[in-house]
């Protein structure tokens, strides 16, 4: 009979192969699934800390995508637990990387033992915690690193190998969800042309690549179980029919690339604009901030929405709240963007504004974040200031 480890380590990986595949088609469900595949990892060995950085192919340095405690994802901009987070980080001469992209698989760390540690960010988050060891794990695709994975548990001793081989094997699926966001997101408003549409053939080979290595990696492991070999034959058979649909599916739904424009204005410089000309028109005390990595190409209507919002909550500001200060965030997450406004005017009744017709635009701004598939939050009372929150998804992976 197969062993009871064994049996349940190769239906995790069917089921992962499975929920992976069917997330090719729609670009929407990529994202969440990468954040569900972090945190089923983190269960899957009892981590009760994991964050996922991303490469970055301009300044080829990670930044951090998700950071999880607890099994739930945190913000880690919001929070100031999570400062040494923030900020992106070089990798290529730490000996923990270099071990990484050479054995091509996961490593263990005694994170008890901090001048052995390559990442030195991960120190206060293991003592915050009382993390006693961390795994780490290269995201790869098409034989290139696009990122990486960290896993901080209590206990000293590494999980078995049984739970590190799923890990790795839920690692590959997130690495190849993250490779077609990122070709969905560069072919959001791509043109025919010719050059595009030999690029996205390019892609359709890297991917169906990535698709059959996962098929060659399960057949691999028939050889790891000795009992049973034809139930567990089987198995693997049915898991490399699952990857062959994949390949087919993603023949069949190769998007069309188009490159980033380098000569495009920064995203946030029409914000920022604005926010000078109100405070030379009323003296009003401004400061804008803008914190994480920006995309390198966002939709002309997320910009225009961040721009009628940010317009309509100054100028709300300025006619009926008079402040003195206001302040302006702008914060990029990898699914994300959110513009924060807060002043420290007269505020406002919102339930009688919205009833007003002619009153504070809020049903424009409601609309326009409605038509982005975002979210606006108002906060104001009378005497005590008014903050404007505006959410809008972005794929920024």
């Amino acid at each position: 009979m197969i062993d009871e480890e064994d049996t349940a380590g190769l239906a995790a990986d069917n089921d992962a192969l499975r929920q992976s595949l069917s997330s090719l088609t729609n670009a929407e469900e990529l994202w969440p699934f990468v954040v569900g595949v972090l945190t089923e990892s983190a269960q899957a060995i009892g981590a009760p800390a994991a964050a996922m950085f991303l490469m970055d192919d301009r300044s080829k340095r990670m930044r951090t995508a998700i950071v999880l405690e607890e099994g739930k994802p945190v913000d880690f901009f919001k929070e100031d637990r999570f400062t040494e987070l923030r900020e992106p980080f070089a990798v290529e001469h730490s000996a923990t990387w270099q071990e990484l992209l050479t054995g091509k698989t996961y490593q263990w760390r005694d994170l008890t033992d901090e001048p052995k540690l390559s990442f030195r960010w991960f120190i206060p988050w293991c003592r915050r915690l009382d993390l006693k060891g961390g795994l780490t794990i290269a995201l790869n695709f098409n034989a290139r690193p696009i990122g990486l994975a960290v896993f901080g548990c209590r206990k000293s001793e590494p999980p078995p190998y049984s739970r590190l081989e799923f890990l790795k094997n839920l690692m590959h699926q997130a690495a190849l969800a993250v490779a077609l966001l990122r070709i969905s997101h560069r072919a959001r408003d791509a043109e025919m042309a010719s050059e595009e549409v030999r690029a996205a053939g390019e892609v359709h080979e890297h991917v169906a690549q990535a698709l059959a290595a996962i098929s060659m990696h399960l057949a691999g492991a028939q050889s790891c179980l000795k009992s049973d070999p034809d139930k567990t034959a089987r198995a693997i058979e049915r898991a490399r029919d699952l990857a062959r649909l994949g390949l087919t599916l993603v023949r069949r739904t190769t998007l069309v690339l188009r490159r980033g424009h380098s000569s495009r204005t920064a995203p946030s410089q029409g914000i920022v604009d604005t926010i000078r000309d109100a405070a030379r028109q009323s003296g009003l005390i401004c400061d804008f901030r803008e914190i994480g990595q920006i995309p390198q190409t966002i939709g002309t209507e997320t910009e225009k929405g961040l721009l009628q919002i940010s317009r309509e909550a100054l100028n709300n500001a300025l006619r009926h709240g008079q402040p003195q200060k206001l302040e302006a965030v702008l914060t990029w997450y990898a699914d994300h963007v959110k513009l924060e406004i807060v002043d420290d005017g007269g505020g406002f009744d919102l339930e009688k504004s919205e009833q007003d017709t002619e009153g504070y635009g809020i049903k424009g701004m409601r609309e326009c974040a409605n038509r982005q598939g975002g979210t606006l939050e108002i906060v104001s009372l009378p005497g005590q200031g008014t903050r404007v929150c505006v959410c809008f998804p972005i794929l920024n992976v």
